[in-house]
């Protein structure tokens, strides 16, 4: 593949990496629970990437342009799953802060934080439904993607190799994402601003997962 072609589709895939997105909230969801679910959250993503990889070098994108209904409704199951899981932590969140208010300091407090921790199966589970069912994802790899892949070329294996490049990228700015909030845990050591945290990161997540739903019907 020229060298052309791959700088080219890594501008693209880096302006898609930087921009704030589903994926970047739910990282930073899980990354603040603990740094390595963050890590198995962006790992399960990551796969969920080759994936979208992988039908962009088999060809959906001409079955998405003739069945356009398919596409919406990756984006509307993407959305109410995202609302989901904004919604669900925001409960919790909720939950927590009269956990905390009622027996502050206490044995019953760290109990109750603790099992609100996710597991790393549980977090790359979510990682990889969340790129998964991406339409951002989609419209990159299935709309974006084929123009940089040079007629006559090996579809699947060139796409399989841009989607490393943008898994690459995505990966490396996830991990810094990671740092920051580990870092950002280890500075706010009060359960009062852990809460604060997971509410905004819960937030965060519910609202664009109201955006993915709206733009699936505009």
């Amino acid at each position: 593949m020229p060298s052309s072609s791959l700088l080219g589709f890594a501008g693209v895939a880096l302006v898609v990496v930087l921009a704030p997105g589903p994926d970047t909230f739910l990282l930073l969801r899980y990354a603040l629970n603990r740094p390595r679910n963050g890590v198995a959250a962006a790992l399960g993503m990551m796969v969920s990437i080759m994936g979208w990889a992988a039908l962009a070098g088999l060809g959906v994108a001409a079955l998405l342009q003739t069945y356009p209904a398919i596409h919406q409704g990756i984006a509307i199951v993407g959305g109410a799953y995202l609302l989901y899981l904004g919604l669900g932590s925001l409960i919790k969140a909720r939950f927590l802060a009269g956990a905390s208010a009622a027996t502050a300091r206490t044995t019953t407090r760290k109990v109750a934080a603790a099992e609100t921790e996710f597991t790393l199966v549980q977090s790359a589970r979510a990682g990889a439904l969340s790129a998964a069912l991406n339409p951002k994802l989609g419209l990159l790899f299935l709309a974006l993607m084929p123009p940089f892949i040079p007629a006559g070329s090996n579809m699947l294996g060139s796409a399989l190799l841009l989607g490393a490049i943008f898994a690459t990228m995505g990966f490396a700015y996830l991990m810094v994402l990671t740092a920051i909030a580990a870092r950002a845990m280890a500075w706010f050591k009060s359960p009062t601003v852990g809460i604060w945290l997971e509410r905004v990161s819960s937030g965060a997540l519910a609202i664009m997962g109201v955006v993915v739903l709206l733009g699936a019907f505009t």
